[in-house]
């Protein structure tokens, strides 16, 4: 039985940041991914610019793969309301998954041992160890160690085995469903703009556009238990009627490839009650690091993994591998992203269940430069919820308000026969800034 300070079950982004930490710091470290890498991993692959200032060695790295820089944000309401927003800097990084998990793979083996095609099947936690059964070619393998970190994504086997997740994901994940495929096969021209479109066809999920250097990625996503309850059917022809509806609005052109089609579950309901516990941390979308309201989870997974790697580096030095001593990883996230994490959550329920409340924002900052820079720059990531916060109450509450005001009495005028909201624009002139 080959014995290690730390093992880091999954190799993707929180995985990877966390085994990075740890092999800078000399201290022994076996990463274990069920797949070899580059593998294929389904997601929007959309990160923050500010992901850059966090963790600068990217800088270079990044230069190594293919990155679409995006500066411009297209935003629509479920009453068709929009907001076309444009920045100067680069809003967005959008990264093939299967290229830039691999970077981080290579920039984190360097100093620690890898173990690909390594499927974990049962983690034992005793009182002076932990062990994790693997199977490798249909091989059984037996590794121990003092902590592990789980990163082994929202079906975590790390998670549910220590406890700290338990029952079914349908109240707490979404389903996203979406294909990443060549431009020569679905083109998509405006490839600087990525498209949002919030409680598609008066359900509750999301459509988006998002576009790499040679491939688009598109797709849509519901609540799980919403779509268990309302929709349920094949997969595919969701995602085929939003591709339909963007193709009618000739925003794509060309034919879906179904071959390109995944599906997956995405934590949507925030951290685990507690992301830690004896010998255990979690990292990623196993402990639930994902933005409720934008669905970003990269940047996140990186930042949860790097407070994992410097908290197992803390307990090895010390030898204390107790909740006790874990507990500093939890303090550390709590005050780094805990209060954005918390934010997202209550502005998921206050937005996504509420169209018209929605339907107001997204109309207020179309009329609203500060309020459209503000809404575009914290759907991106590029702000946290403080700074977003500030801008809201000092330049884009009053808008608002006035925003909600309006929508109240449009139907007051519209019944007498009247065109003219007092003191504004024209109602038609409101109506005409929906999306076509």
């Amino acid at each position: 039985m080959t014995s290690y300070d730390v093992i880091v079950v999954g190799a993707g982004p929180a995985g990877a940041t966390a085994a990075k930490a740890l092999g800078d710091a000399g201290v022994s470290t076996l990463l274990l991914d069920k797949c070899t890498f580059p593998r294929e991993k389904p997601c929007g692959g959309g990160i923050s610019t500010r992901v850059l200032n966090r963790f600068p060695y990217l800088r270079d790295a990044l230069k190594k793969i293919p990155v679409n820089q995006v500066s411009k944000v297209y935003f629509e309401s479920p009453g068709g309301f929009a907001v076309d927003y444009e920045s100067e800097e680069p809003l967005y990084l959008m990264i093939r998954r299967w290229e830039f998990d691999d970077l981080l793979l290579s920039v984190a083996r360097e100093r620690v041992e890898y173990q690909p095609d390594a499927l974990v099947r049962k983690v034992v936690y005793h009182r002076d160890r932990v062990e994790v059964a693997a199977e490798i070619a249909g091989e059984k393998r037996i590794y121990q160690s003092n902590i592990v970190i789980g990163c082994d994504g929202a079906n975590s086997v790390v998670a549910r085995s220590s406890g700290l997740r338990s029952g079914g994901i349908q109240h707490s994940h979404a389903i996203d469903m979406m294909e990443e495929t060549p431009y020569q096969e679905l083109n998509f021209q405006q490839r600087d703009r990525i498209y949002i479109y919030y409680r598609i066809r008066s359900h509750f999920g999301y459509g988006y556009i998002f576009p790499k250097t040679s491939h688009v990625n598109l797709g849509v996503g519901f609540k799980l238990d919403y779509y268990l309850s309302h929709l349920r059917g094949e997969h595919y022809s969701h995602h085929k009627t939003f591709v339909e509806e963007m193709t009618n609005k000739q925003l794509v052109a060309g034919h879906s490839n179904r071959g390109n089609f995944r599906a997956f579950p995405l934590p949507i309901s925030g951290p685990l009650a507690r992301t830690y516990a004896d010998r255990v941390l979690l990292a990623g979308d196993a402990g639930g690091f994902v933005h409720g309201l934008t669905a970003e989870g990269i940047f996140y997974a990186m930042v949860s993994g790097a407070h994992a790697g410097q908290t197992a580096i803390q307990a090895v030095r010390q030898r204390q591998f107790g909740a006790e001593q874990l507990r500093a990883y939890e303090e550390a996230w709590h005050s780094d992203i805990g209060p954005e994490l918390r934010k997202s959550l209550f502005l998921q329920k206050v937005l996504l269940n509420d169209p018209h409340r929605l339907d107001r924002i997204v109309c207020a900052a179309g009329r609203n430069p500060e309020l459209a820079k503000l809404l575009a720059a914290y759907a991106t990531g590029s702000i946290p919820y403080r700074q977003f916060k500030k801008g809201l109450i000092r330049r884009a509450l009053p808008v608002y308000l006035a925003e909600k005001v309006r929508a109240w009495l449009r139907p007051v005028f519209e019944t007498r026969g009247s065109d003219t909201l007092p003191g504004t624009d024209s109602g038609r002139d409101i109506l005409s800034k929906r999306a076509s």
